[in-house]
C-alpha cells in the first residue's frame, strides 16, 4: 500500500472577555471572516478549527451568519470544531473541577450549534503540564497539541515528531501532536513555495508522517 505524508492545520481564534468592541469587529473583518470564505472556495483544504467561548458568543450575538458559514462547511465534513477550556483558562492552573467544567461547557456549545461534539482540545498558550491526560480524558477528550519545543526539552529529537504519541497519567490517555515550529514561521509569513519545499523535505524522510501546524488566526489577516 502506497504512504501518504498529512499535513494538518489547527486554526485557533480567540478574543478576551470585555475586549473593545472595534478590536473584535476589525479582527472579525480582516481575519475570521476572509479566513471562512477563503475555505469556502477550496472545498479540498481540510482545517480544524477552534475559537474561544467569548468569540463564539460575541459572534453569536453580531454575526450570526457566520455560524451559517460555519455550519455548511462542518456539514460537509471540510471543518472539525476543536473544544478546550470555554473562557480560554490555562487548565493546569485551575482546579480540577473548573478544568473540567470548562472543557464540558465549550464542548455543550459546540454541539449545540454545530452539530458535532468535538473531539480535540486546544490548550490555552498550550501550556502542558504531565497530570492533564487524565483530566481530559475524563471531558471525553482525544486528542491536544503542545509546541514541539515541548517534546524536545523532554527529549525527543525533531525527526521523532511527526506521528502521534500517547500521553498517560493514572491509566488515562491522551493522544497527543508536537505543533511545528518551523511551519508556525513559515505559514503565513513566508512564500508559499518555501512552506512546500520544507513539507517535501519532510514527507521524503517520513513518508506515513504527520506535520502538524498550530497556530493563531489572527495572523491571516489581522
Amino acid at each position: 500500500m502506497p504512504t501518504k505524508f498529512h499535513l494538518s492545520l489547527v486554526i485557533h481564534a480567540h478574543q478576551p472577555c470585555g475586549n473593545f468592541e472595534d478590536v473584535m469587529e476589525r479582527c472579525y473583518q480582516q481575519g475570521y471572516l476572509p479566513f471562512v470564505r477563503l475555505l469556502e472556495r477550496h472545498p479540498a483544504a481540510r482545517v480544524a478549527l477552534h475559537y474561544s467561548g467569548p468569540l463564539l458568543t460575541w459572534i453569536e450575538m453580531h454575526h450570526p451568519e457566520y455560524f451559517e458559514l460555519l455550519r455548511g462547511l462542518v456539514r460537509r465534513q471540510q471543518v472539525e470544531m476543536v473544544g478546550g477550556g470555554f473562557y480560554e483558562p490555562i487548565l493546569a492552573v485551575i482546579p480540577p473541577e473548573d478544568q473540567r467544567e470548562q472543557i464540558e461547557r465549550l464542548a455543550a456549545y459546540l454541539e449545540y450549534h454545530f452539530g458535532e461534539k468535538p473531539s480535540g482540545a486546544w490548550l490555552a498558550e498550550r501550556v502542558w503540564e504531565p497530570q492533564l491526560p487524565s483530566i481530559l480524558a475524563a471531558a471525553q477528550v482525544g486528542y491536544t497539541l503542545v509546541d514541539d519545543f515541548h517534546f524536545l526539552c523532554s527529549g525527543f529529537e525533531q525527526p521523532e515528531l511527526f506521528g502521534a504519541y500517547l500521553a498517560e497519567d493514572r491509566g488515562k490517555t491522551v493522544r497527543l501532536f508536537a505543533g511545528q515550529k518551523a511551519l508556525r514561521y513559515l505559514i503565513p509569513w513566508e512564500k508559499v513555495a518555501n512552506s512546500i519545499a520544507y513539507l517535501k523535505e519532510v514527507a521524503a524522510t517520513h513518508p506515513d508522517g504527520i506535520a502538524v501546524c498550530g497556530d493563531d488566526m489572527e495572523k491571516f489577516g489581522v
